[in-house]
């Protein structure tokens, strides 16, 4: 069996002797034989083969992990998406409820001691607080304002579960939804702040100013990102054109 280094070396004598391509090559066949070059091309074409049988597995294995990851974190939003939309929602809804002109409140003015007993137990409020109830003069400017505390309260609940839901799993929603997530929460607290303020200074301008944001800056906003989720959503859930 000839090596590698016998060969160079004959193909060298060959050149100096002023052997040309054709020559060289003929010289070469006759010198090593027709079997030996056919092992040698054959041994090189299965190292090609290997080294490109080795990419292709490689380049499967990082494909298959980009699709696997993307089909996950499309999985999350699915998942995520209804959720934040229904704490966006309920929170919009209850800002929205509290920054009314239009609140509606039991007249327990007009109730007899039994009416308002049924009314009491029927509400959240503390022992203390249904006693102030009873006892004052004007019992239903006092039920009112105790009731404005326990909606606030309620209110701020859901506000509350919003921030923390989109700051937990803003990473799993697109750039531009979860900024537009934050805008519709900044609008809803800065209405909120002057919902609150205004009532404990009986400003009743500033509380109208907070029913003004809503309508005029929330709302449009709330509205596009139930556009965008749902579009989304829509997206995730259609399944592929099999003409495709």
């Amino acid at each position: 069996m000839w090596n590698i280094d016998a060969v160079l070396s004959f193909v060298g004598q060959m050149l100096a002797f002023g052997g040309g391509g054709a020559v060289v090559a003929y010289l070469l066949f006759q010198f090593l034989g027709k079997t030996w070059i056919e092992n040698k091309f054959a041994e090189r074409l299965e190292q090609v083969r290997h080294q490109q049988s080795l990419e292709l597995q490689r380049l499967r294995v990082e494909i298959d992990a980009l699709l696997t990851g993307a089909i996950r974190l499309q999985e999350k939003e699915f998942a995520v998406l209804p959720e934040a939309w229904a704490k966006l929602d309920e929170a919009h809804g209850l800002v929205a409820w509290l920054a009314s002109p239009l609140q509606q409140y039991a007249d327990v003015d007009r109730m007899n001691t039994e009416q308002l007993e049924e009314l009491l137990a029927s509400t959240e409020l503390t022992t203390s607080q249904k006693n102030d109830v009873r006892t004052s003069r004007e019992k239903g400017k006092t039920y009112q304002e105790i009731i404005f505390w326990h909606r606030l309260h309620k209110v701020r609940r859901a506000f509350g579960e919003l921030q923390t839901y989109v700051a937990r799993n803003g990473i799993f929603l697109p750039a531009h939804l979860k900024e537009n997530f934050t805008k519709v929460a900044d609008m809803l607290w800065s209405a909120l702040v002057s919902i609150e303020v205004g009532h404990e200074a009986k400003d009743w301008k500033m509380k109208r100013e907070g029913w003004k944001k809503i309508k005029e800056e929330s709302e449009p906003l709330y509205k596009a990102i139930e556009a965008e989720i749902h579009a989304r959503l829509q997206s995730h859930g259609r399944k592929p054109d099999a003409s495709n």
